[in-house]
C-alpha cells in the first residue's frame, strides 16, 4: 500500500501532526485515548459510538415490540453505506477513481481505527448513530400520514436529509479546528466553502446523501412486513449499496466543479444553498403540522430515545464548542495562530437552533405519554 502515500496524503497527515502510511497498521490499532492529538477527540469517539449502540438498543427493541424489523434494517443499511462510501475516498487509487476522485480528505489518528489507519471506530458509528437518529426523529413527525404514496416518501427522504444536516454540521463545523480530520482545499471539489467546511460536504454528504437514503429505506424495507432480521437483510445491503448511486442526481452542483476547468463557483454556491434552503422551508412546515396536531408517544425507552440521544448529543458538542469558542474566536482570517481551520460559527449557532425547533414537538409530545397495547397480549384469546 506504499503507492497510497502520496503527497497529497502525507501533506495533509502532515497538518494532523503526524499520521502513519508507509508503516500503517493494515487491520486495526489502539491507541491510548489520553495521548491523541487532541483532547475532544476521546469524547467525539464514546459520543458517536455510544449513539450507535443506542440506535441498536432501540431498533431491535422496536423489533421485539411491534414485531416490525424495518428500524433494525436501517441500523444495518446505515452500516453497509458507510463500508460502501468511505474506502474509495480514503483509497482512489485503489478502486482505480483517482482520475475523478482525489483523496479530499484525511482522518486523524483515534482510540481504535481500522484499514490502514485510515477509518476511525468513531466514524464507522457515526453513520448508524446520527443516521438513525434522523430517521427515528422524521419518522414520528408524521409526515407519511398526512403525504401518502411516493411523493409523501420523497417529502419524508427530504426532511430526514435537513433534520440530518441540521445536527451534522454542528459536527462538522468544529472536526478542522480540532484535528479530527484535514480537507484538502487545493481539490476543485473543496473550493467552495462555509467557514472551514467545503460545501459538497455541507451539500453532499450531510443533505443529498441521507435524503437518498432514507428514500430507498422507504421504498424498499417499507414496501411488506419485515418480521426478522432474515427477511429484512438483503434490502438493508441493498440500500447500503445503492445509496451513492441514487444520490448522484442531487450531487452534480458538486460533480460540475470537478468537471469543469474554470466553473462557476458563486453559481455553484448559489444553487446549493438554494437547496439547503428548500429542504428547511419544506421540513419547517412538517414540523408545524406536526405542532399543531399533538400525538402521546409510547412510554418508556423506545417513546424517549430520539429525545434523549439528541439530547446527548447536542449537549455534549455544547460543551466542545464552549472548549473550541476561545480559539475559534480568536483566529485570523478563519485560521488560529497554531494552523487550525475553524468552521463558521453563526451557522453552528443556527444549526443549533434548527435542530432544537425539530425536536421541539416530539420533545412536548413525549411528556403527554399514553400506554400503548402490548401486540403479543392483543392477540391471546
Amino acid at each position: 500500500m506504499s503507492d497510497l502515500c502520496t503527497p497529497t496524503f502525507l501533506g495533509l497527515a502532515d497538518r494532523l501532526g503526524g499520521v502513519p502510511c508507509e508503516d500503517a497498521h493494515r487491520v486495526a490499532y489502539v491507541n491510548n485515548p489520553f495521548d491523541l492529538a487532541d483532547a475532544t477527540m476521546p469524547f467525539v469517539e464514546l459520543l458517536m459510538v455510544g449513539g450507535a449502540v443506542l440506535a441498536l438498543v432501540h431498533a431491535v427493541r422496536t423489533l421485539r415490540r411491534t414485531g416490525s424489523a424495518v428500524n433494525l434494517g436501517v441500523w444495518i443499511a446505515a452500516v453497509v453505506y458507510v463500508a460502501v462510501l468511505e474506502p474509495p475516498l480514503y483509497f482512489p487509487a485503489a478502486f482505480g477513481i483517482d482520475d475523478y476522485v482525489s483523496a479530499v480528505f484525511v482522518h486523524n489518528e483515534f482510540t481504535v481505527g481500522f484499514v490502514y489507519e485510515r477509518m476511525p471506530l468513531y466514524i464507522l458509528c457515526l453513520y448508524p448513530a446520527l443516521v438513525y437518529l434522523a430517521w427515528v426523529l422524521v419518522e414520528r413527525l408524521g409526515i407519511r400520514a398526512r403525504h401518502p404514496g411516493w411523493r409523501g416518501a420523497l417529502l419524508t427522504a427530504v426532511c430526514l436529509g435537513f433534520t440530518h444536516q441540521a445536527f451534522y454540521e454542528i459536527f462538522d463545523h468544529l472536526g478542522p479546528q480540532r484535528l479530527w480530520w484535514a480537507w484538502d482545499y487545493s481539490a476543485s471539489m473543496n473550493q467552495d466553502l462555509l467557514g472551514s467546511v467545503p460545501m459538497s460536504s455541507v451539500v453532499n454528504f450531510a443533505l443529498v446523501m441521507p435524503t437518498a437514503f432514507a428514500f430507498l429505506c422507504l421504498m424498499v424495507l417499507t414496501r411488506k412486513e419485515r418480521p426478522s432480521v432474515r427477511s429484512v437483510l438483503p434490502g438493508a445491503v441493498a440500500v447500503g449499496v445503492l445509496t451513492p448511486l441514487v444520490s448522484m442526481p442531487g450531487q452534480l452542483p458538486v460533480t460540475y466543479l470537478d468537471l469543469v476547468d474554470d466553473p462557476n463557483t458563486d453559481a455553484v454556491h448559489a444553487v446549493l444553498i438554494a437547496m439547503l434552503v428548500g429542504a428547511g422551508v419544506l421540513t419547517l412546515r412538517e414540523v408545524l403540522a406536526r405542532w399543531r396536531a399533538p400525538e402521546p408517544q409510547e412510554p418508556g425507552f423506545l417513546g424517549w430515545y430520539p429525545v434523549v440521544h439528541l439530547g446527548a448529543y447536542l449537549g455534549t458538542f455544547a460543551v466542545l464548542w464552549a472548549w473550541a469558542l476561545p480559539q475559534t474566536l480568536g483566529a485570523t482570517d478563519g485560521v488560529t495562530d497554531d494552523g487550525r481551520f475553524v468552521g463558521s460559527l453563526p451557522y453552528v449557532v443556527l444549526c443549533f437552533v434548527l435542530t432544537a425547533v425539530i425536536a421541539a414537538p416530539l420533545v412536548r409530545d413525549a411528556r403527554r405519554r399514553t400506554p400503548v397495547p402490548d401486540p403479543v397480549l392483543e392477540r391471546q384469546p
